[in-house]
């Protein structure tokens, strides 16, 4: 059975902050836009079904993922928006992995992709990548921690944008 694919994404003046030294709110808009657009038809030419959760802002992103679990269940793929080199093999790679939790590692320790054959509390932000592990064993699941290069990079600073966002910059720049 496939899982459902979630993808949080904020599509508003406030997304991607981080940025906002270097691109305007309309260019970091259109920036997320296009990289929503992107993730999203990777996983859709993957074979999954494909729900965008916009609410971060009144419950945070875990809020927000854990609200999503509640409703769909198990499986379910969480991946992130804002992945410019994601492609339908790196989704594949990551489905053909076994456990019952699989967590694709961002290059900064993060989690990019979080497949969950089995439901945990979702742990994002800091270390992500070693929290979802940790609860998947305290609950006794089998987890794995995955590098995957279309998971692995994201765009969340001026130099990442650079390095492999170039496609992905507003038009005008």
């Amino acid at each position: 059975m496939l899982p459902t694919a979630l993808i949080p994404v904020r599509i508003d003046r406030t997304a991607k902050k981080r940025l906002a030294h270097v691109l305007d709110p309309d260019e970091r808009m259109e920036l997320m836009q296009q990289l929503f657009d992107h993730v999203a038809t990777v996983l859709s030419a993957a074979g999954l079904e494909t729900v965008a959760l916009t609410s971060e802002s009144r419950t945070g992103l875990n809020g927000v993922v854990s609200e999503a679990l509640a409703s769909c269940g198990a499986p379910a793929l969480i991946v992130h928006a804002d992945l410019p080199c994601l492609a339908v093999s790196d989704v594949e790679h990551l489905l053909d992995e076994p456990g019952d939790v699989v967590i694709a590692r961002s290059t900064d320790g993060g989690t990019n992709g979080l497949l969950l054959r089995s439901l945990i509390s979702p742990a994002f932000g800091v270390s992500s990548a070693h929290a979802h592990a940790s609860r998947a064993r305290r609950a006794g699941l089998v987890a794995r921690v995955v590098d995957i290069p279309g998971f692995a990079r994201d765009i969340d600073d001026p130099a990442s944008l650079t390095s492999y966002g170039a496609s992905f910059l507003p038009r005008h720049l």
